[in-house]
């Protein structure tokens, strides 16, 4: 009995020292964490050490959608999609023009680099042959031009005259600044117009405009002896020949500011408001229609017209236009 109790003593003597120590080592040292259940992480580097190799190499970060956006935005960036981007070129078409108006369009993308923003301003029976015939074009040039296409309409006056003044349709023209308001500039040429060099030759001469100038057309011939207003008209014209309205490259915002002289008030005339007047008093005199007015207005407004021998780019008008251009070929196989 006696020798239990001695051992219950010394087992509990070195129990307390156990504890003891254990306790003295725990306060010397901070307790160890308990084992990872998996594989320890790399160790992260410093900031410092992170940032050049970001600068360098960006981490991957957000969904394949947000980098495609990016990817078109900067593409959108350096693809001219605005109307004022593009070189614009008008053309009218009416009856039978379709396909002259379609080769005179590929001969236009066929020599540009730039890009181009046709305005076709044709007839109810024909809008939807030039949307077939524009979209069975190949994919290299439909990227090169956007079209609009346009009812014929006119603003002012009897549509029935308007469309009757010459050849089907071709008084439209008179009407470009007033339909196309978003426009600032653009070259008008007829369906028998085919290109030979880039548009880029001609819509440089816009730049070259002073601040009164607002159209560039040629004459109508160059020797005044032989030419048909300085021998037939029965009407003021414009110079000593005349102009030919067969290809105008105009500064419409120019010309939509004007206020124009004319033989019909002491006033000026804004484009639009003078049209219909000055066709009911000179029309049982003129013999070619909108390019006998348009002599008429530049006649009493020779200031802001700019004209020239030969249009570079503007290639070719067989009738009424040999001596200042070339002349006009139809190689109906071409960009077919």
């Amino acid at each position: 009995m006696r020798l239990s109790c001695k051992v219950a003593a010394a087992l509990l003597c070195l129990g307390s020292l156990l504890l003891l120590y254990l306790l003295a080592g725990s306060a010397a040292a901070p307790p160890r964490p308990p084992p990872a259940l998996s594989a320890p992480a790399r160790p992260v580097a410093p900031l410092a050490r992170r940032q050049p190799r970001l600068s360098r190499s960006p981490p991957r970060s957000g969904s394949k959608l947000a980098s495609a956006r990016k990817l078109g935005e900067q593409k959108h960036a350096r693809e001219p999609s605005s109307l004022q981007q593009c070189m614009h070129l008008a053309v009218v078409a009416c009856g039978d023009r379709l396909e002259e108006t379609l080769i005179m369009l590929k001969s236009a993308i066929l020599f540009s680099n730039r890009r181009l923003c046709f305005h076709i301003f044709a007839e109810d029976s024909l809008r939807p042959e030039f949307e077939k015939k524009l979209k069975e074009w190949p994919s290299s040039y439909t990227k090169k031009f956007e079209h609009h296409i346009y009812p014929i309409t006119f603003s002012v006056g009897n549509a029935q005259e308007w469309k009757k003044l010459f050849k089907p349709c071709a008084a439209q023209r008179l009407f470009l600044p007033v339909i196309l308001k978003d426009v600032d500039s653009l070259l008008y040429v007829d369906t028998d117009v085919l290109f030979l060099r880039p548009i880029e030759d001609i819509w440089h001469m816009l730049k070259e405009f002073n601040s009164t100038q607002l159209a560039a057309m040629a004459p109508e011939h160059e020797i005044p002896k032989i030419g048909w207003y300085s021998r037939f008209a029965r009407h003021p014209y414009y110079g000593t020949t005349g102009v030919n309205s067969g290809v105008m490259l105009m500064n419409l915002t120019r010309i939509r500011s004007t206020q124009f002289k004319n033989s019909i008030t002491p006033s000026g005339l804004s484009w639009e408001e003078m049209l219909y007047p000055l066709y009911q008093k000179y029309k049982n005199h003129i013999t070619w229609g909108d390019q006998d007015l348009l002599n008429i207005i530049f006649y009493f407004n020779p200031e802001p017209h700019r004209s020239s021998c030969r249009l570079p780019g503007e290639l070719g008008k067989a009738k009424r236009r040999i001596q200042s251009s070339v002349l006009l070929t139809r190689p109906a196989s071409i960009m077919q």
